[in-house]
């Protein structure tokens, strides 16, 4: 028994491929899908394309993450606040402009988390954030794992969220998040992925880094216009795709900073171009 388990795609088809082509090479019986689906990266709808071919051909299993939500969100409640060209928000609405009605629906069916039984294996949870919310951080090395391993009944827990990709365990149970196929973190920048072996009745991990061509999504980027209307984060995109380096939350905490003490305001949605700009210039990122 061997179960793909991909989150946080993020739009980056080429990395959701590349995970999914090994995937289906190394011989997996099904395939998880921890959320995230959509934005960050261009053409949305390459990447809604590609899942809706594996769902068709696979058995898998689908939960929705916080940008599922986001966009739920925006086109449920008629949220005015996202911009374009806006460094802080000209991504999202790029993504939501993007989307089909298939996708919203296909996004309102899914559920925050989920269990999977198979006969002879302990059970296993999975989320995007955490089991309660899409949002929710389940840190690697945190109390709250530990909190979380000792109350659940089950043997694994699987998630994502945090492009983090590593492992906690705690009298026997496991925490497992399998990294980010779209926008990964450290490794260079390659796709990241897990397969969950069963053997004997037990589950064992394997947490892999794919490479895939990393040109094609800065090309993708640039090609769909992204870049125009996302400004500074298309450009912190990129650097993350490359290099496997994020230097977003610290662009945005700096870009917040300034914000603050020039206008006394702290909304990271209606920061000002021109802060954005003077932090990623602090910061190196526009050489």
């Amino acid at each position: 028994m061997k179960i793909g388990v991909i989150s946080d795609t993020h739009s980056n088809y080429h990395g959701l491929k590349a995970c999914v082509d090994h995937g289906i090479k190394e011989g997996v019986d099904r395939f998880l899908f921890l959320g995230d689906y959509v934005s960050d990266c261009g053409y949305p709808q390459k990447t809604m394309n590609l899942l809706y071919e594996i769902k068709d051909s696979y058995e898998c299993g689908f939960i929705k993450g916080n940008r599922e939500e986001y966009m739920l969100d925006y086109k449920d409640q008629g949220l005015n606040h996202w911009i374009i060209p806006s460094s802080a928000t000209g991504s999202l609405l790029y993504t939501y402009e993007n989307l089909t009605e298939r996708d919203f629906e296909f996004f309102r069916s899914l559920p925050i988390s989920g269990r999977m039984s198979i006969t002879g294996y302990p059970d296993v949870l999975y989320c995007h954030g955490s089991m309660e919310r899409t949002r929710g951080v389940l840190r690697l090395g945190s109390q709250e794992v530990t909190d979380t391993l000792k109350s659940m009944d089950a043997g694994v827990i699987l998630c994502g969220h945090t492009h983090v990709q590593g492992t906690q365990e705690y009298q026997g149970k496991k925490l497992v998040n399998v990294g980010s196929a779209g926008v990964p973190y450290f490794y260079e920048g390659n796709a990241q992925y897990g397969i969950l072996h069963g053997e004997n009745g037990i589950w064992k991990e394997e947490l892999l880094q794919i490479g895939y061509n990393k040109a094609m999504a800065v090309s993708d980027l640039h090609e769909s216009g992204l870049y125009e209307k996302s400004n500074i984060w298309a450009k912190l995109v990129e650097n993350c795709l490359l290099t496997g380096i994020d230097r977003s939350k610290e662009c945005l905490n700096l870009a917040l900073e300034l914000y603050q003490d020039k206008e006394g305001k702290i909304e990271w949605s209606t920061i000002p171009e021109c802060y954005w700009q003077e932090a990623a210039n602090v910061l190196g990122l526009l050489g």
